[in-house]
């Protein structure tokens, strides 16, 4: 490869850093190009060495600095309109179909999804039938952690537990009305963060 140009790699990752903010999204190497004055191929070979030199992250569309990183001011996460039910398991067929900003100041960074409530299994932990609950995507949980779990095809919101008698784990509902549902086989599909209450 090529040596490359030092200044020129600082007027890339500055150009793509301005229009990161002001566009709020990475720009094309044909943008790159233009404003540069140089051919999209070329704005993308920068971009590789750029990121193999650990300058920025570049996974062949979008373009990460430390700057962008440190004060971008929100984070995308998928709106599922069907609901999670708080209620027994159940199947839940649904599909994220929209996008959210939610500004990191109040949610931090991370990869996040939002669910609609159903039910009221979980009233005793505030969270109340038809709420936005902002859920983290993980695949692993703590005891005591609310969370979206995946058993037998089928989903749910509950408080995570461990029964040490039955050595398996519990959702635990927050209601006293309910019993727990004992599980030998899980799968943990987020950790709930933020509930935003339904109007």
């Amino acid at each position: 490869m090529r040596h490359k140009d030092p200044e020129l790699m600082k007027r890339i990752q500055a150009f793509a850093e301005d229009f990161y903010f002001e566009e709020g999204r990475s720009p094309s190497t044909a943008e790159i190009g233009k404003a540069i004055g140089i051919a999209k191929g070329t704005a993308h070979r920068y971009l590789v060495e750029m990121s193999e030199k650990g300058q920025i992250d570049y996974d062949g569309k979008t373009i990460e600095t430390e700057k962008i990183r440190r004060l971008s001011p929100t984070s995308r996460a998928e709106i599922f309109t069907g609901a999670i039910p708080c209620g027994p398991l159940e199947t839940v067929e649904a599909s994220a179909d929209e996008y959210a900003k939610l500004p990191t100041a109040i949610f931090g960074s991370g990869d996040f999804y939002i669910i609609r409530t159903a039910g009221d299994s979980m009233i005793n932990a505030g969270i109340e039938s038809g709420d936005l609950v902002v859920v983290e995507k993980r695949c692993d949980a703590e005891p005591g952690e609310i969370v979206v779990a995946l058993h037998e095809n089928a989903n749910t919101l509950k408080r995570l537990g461990y029964d040490k008698k039955r050595k398996c784990c519990k959702l635990i509902p927050e209601n006293n009305s309910m019993e727990p549902i004992y599980v030998r086989d899980v799968v943990i599909q987020g950790v709930a963060r933020f509930i935003i209450k339904a109007l």
